[in-house]
């Protein structure tokens, strides 16, 4: 169950005509219930658990289980119903007090502005649980009634006592900024800003605050609609650096040119491209958000039981003592994560605002980008290898966007459509240098996957077939054909690779990252329409993905692979009927040839299952109607619709 109750409140006060004081308050209270246990526990229990094995319980109500109660033996209905419950209790408030104070007496146009802002959070849970007995049928009675015998799990129907765990967080963020803004003489723009803000984060696992502080100015220029620059800096200091290293400087530039604002610009040409602007940035961001830890530029130590050998024992062994072991050297440079950003860009109007469109290209390097060498000898005395600010990325793409209005009597359409492409590529990774080319990091693109080259499904005639007394066949390779070093034993059916290195054995050395694309999207866009008539409306909305790859059982092999967990015990799709088999000595099939154990050789990640992983889906649609707002005041009422809308309704994919 689910109950939720909100609260919020915003006030503007005009304390004095040049004076305005916001204060917005806002807080929320929400209670939930949950199974015992987990949920991703439960699904996933759900996919690998074969519908046969057990019943969710027995038709008198009985609780139904397995004799031997693990993996994907366990009964998720008795997860879901019978494991007990967890309560939990959250409540969060959010506050903000603005005050801005115009200072014309001064000067026209500026403004001092004060912020102050605290949001607190905090959650408490309940978990009570139990283990049900659970039953095995055995066979009916006489009386037709079901016999049963317990699967040994020990069981009881009383719940146990009360697990209790707790969070909290509070957040108080301020900020001071002083704003000017003045137009001269009609033709000169001018804006300018000065701002600091601090922030802290307290979390009740942690003893350390987070804490953040900046400061931050821009500068704005704009002659007669037809000239810009816009710059600006920020000075971000984070707690994650050594003293000295804190504060990352991140500038910014950006000019514009309208040229449809010029006198030069013919009348004439208005009535087509009504409005051109070009653009172009440079500038410098950071990131502070490094490793995982806080604090890595400092030295951890560990207590090690016995780690070092002081002497020889009574007995002529080691003596070995407890003591302190170095775990991370200091790394007292690390500092911010840099990328330099480059953007040039048009913005086009046409036909009096009938047509917008903006097209960008940006060209980013990421560098400093915090990572543990790979490069360091282990006789350097680093028991860790170290931290470090080395790596570096660049990227480059396109962002477009379209939007088109048009009208047929009084029908409105509006069309619009996006698009963003981004690729990237691996400058430094500071890898050991490889045997092999093809094994480099450094080169391809991040989330690349790193395969073996499928070279179809091995034939009869790959192999010596020989046959004993018995009707027993063995399968000896071909002289020349590579030896598996993931599995013994390959057969006709299962898969065959490439050699790379042609040492005549299948490892390692084989993988590469030339094929597939990487597992984040290169690709994404989106297009759809609107239309409104008297009242009436609908709209629609596509979004796709392209240049991206998938690894079929990358990430849940027990739920993809047919007989993970043997013949007997595991679920299996009707997808396992497009396999190889005997019968069917296809090379144009889904699944090679199959075996009742794990088989490395064939569920490696490699091109056979590689699968591109584009897709478009219908992410909304909507039809409604509005009523008049003549209407709406007859009933004391200022705005309303009725509408039907969907959201995620549909997939189309060229996955099989």
């Amino acid at each position: 169950g689910l109950q939720r109750y909100n609260l919020r409140s915003n006030v503007d006060l005009n304390v004095t005509k040049s004076t305005i004081l916001r204060v917005d308050l806002s807080g929320a209270y929400l209670q939930t219930n949950y199974p015992g246990v987990g949920t991703s526990t439960i699904f996933r229990n759900i996919t690998t658990a074969p519908p046969y094995l057990f019943p969710d319980v027995f038709s008198d109500g009985t609780i139904s289980g397995h004799p031997r109660a693990s993996n994907n033996r366990i009964n998720p209905y008795n997860q879901l119903m019978e494991s007990g419950y967890a309560k939990e209790w959250r409540s969060n408030i959010q506050s903000r007090v603005d005050i801005e104070q115009r200072l014309d007496f001064i000067t026209s146009g500026l403004m001092v502005k004060a912020v102050v802002s605290y949001d607190g959070a905090s959650t408490y849970t309940m978990t009570r649980t139990r283990t049900p007995f659970q039953s095995i049928a055995t066979g009916r009675g006489v009386d037709g009634k079901l016999l049963y015998t317990r699967n040994g799990v020990v069981g009881s129907p009383d719940f146990g006592e009360p697990a209790e765990g707790s969070s909290g967080q509070k957040n108080i963020y301020l900020e001071s900024s002083i704003n000017y803004n003045r137009v001269f003489g009609n033709l000169h723009s001018v804006t300018g800003m000065l701002l600091t803000y601090q922030k802290e984060i307290q979390t009740q696992t942690e003893a350390l605050a987070f804490r953040k502080q900046a400061y931050v100015g821009r500068a704005t220029y704009n002659y007669a609609s037809r000239y810009s620059i816009d710059a600006n800096f920020g000075i971000t200091g984070s707690e994650n650096f050594a003293d000295g290293y804190r504060f990352g400087i991140f500038p910014a530039v950006g000019v514009a040119w309208y040229p449809s604002s010029e006198p030069f610009y013919p009348e004439e040409l208005k009535n087509v491209v009504s409005s051109l602007k070009f653009r172009a940035s440079i500038g410098r961001t950071g990131n502070d958000n490094v490793g995982g830890s806080r604090f890595l530029y400092r030295a951890t130590f560990n207590k090690a039981a016995g780690g070092y050998n002081l002497g020889i024992g009574g007995t002529g062994g080691l003596n070995g003592l407890s003591g302190i072991v170095e775990n991370l050297f200091d790394s007292p440079f690390l500092s911010w994560e840099i990328e330099d950003k480059k953007n040039y860009g048009v913005d086009v109007e046409l036909f009096k605002g009938a047509v917008n469109m903006q097209v960008d290209y940006f060209d980013n390097l990421r560098k400093n980008i915090l990572l543990q060498r790979r490069t360091v000898s282990g006789v350097t005395g680093f028991r860790v290898n170290p931290w470090q600010n080395y790596g570096k990325v660049a990227n480059h793409g396109i962002d477009a966007s379209l939007n088109v209005n048009h009208s047929i009597g009084q029908a409105k359409l509006t069309y619009r459509g996006n698009l963003t492409f981004a690729r990237n590529k691996i400058l430094e990774y500071d890898e050991v240098p490889q045997l092999y080319p093809w094994m480099n990091i450094t080169g391809t693109r991040l989330n690349s996957p790193n395969l073996y080259v499928a070279d179809g499904l091995y034939k009869d005639e790959d192999f010596i077939i020989t046959s004993n007394s018995n009707g027993t066949k063995s399968y000896q390779l071909n002289t020349g054909l590579p030896v598996s070093s993931l599995s013994s034993g390959v057969r006709p059916g299962d898969i065959k690779y490439k050699d790379l290195n042609e040492d005549g054995v299948i490892n390692q050395f084989d993988q590469t990252r030339a094929y597939g694309n990487p597992a984040v999207p290169e690709l994404i866009y989106g297009f759809g329409m609107n239309l409104d008539y008297k009242g009436f409306y609908a709209s629609v909305f596509f979004q796709g993905a392209g240049n991206t790859s998938t690894i079929f059982g990358g990430n849940a092999p027990a739920s993809f692979f047919p007989f993970t967990f043997g013949f007997d015990e595991s679920s299996v799709r009707k997808e396992g009927l497009n396999r190889w088999t005997e019968a069917n000595p296809s090379q144009d099939v889904l699944y090679p040839r199959l075996h009742s154990v794990s088989f490395a050789n064939n569920t490696a990640q490699s091109t056979w299952w590689l699968r591109d992983a584009s897709f478009i889906r219908l992410k909304n649609a909507e039809v409604g109607y509005r009523f008049s707002k003549n209407w709406l005041k007859k009933i004391g009422l200022e705005t309303g619709r009725i509408y039907v809308m969907g959201n995620n309704i549909h997939v189309w994919d060229s996955i099989k």
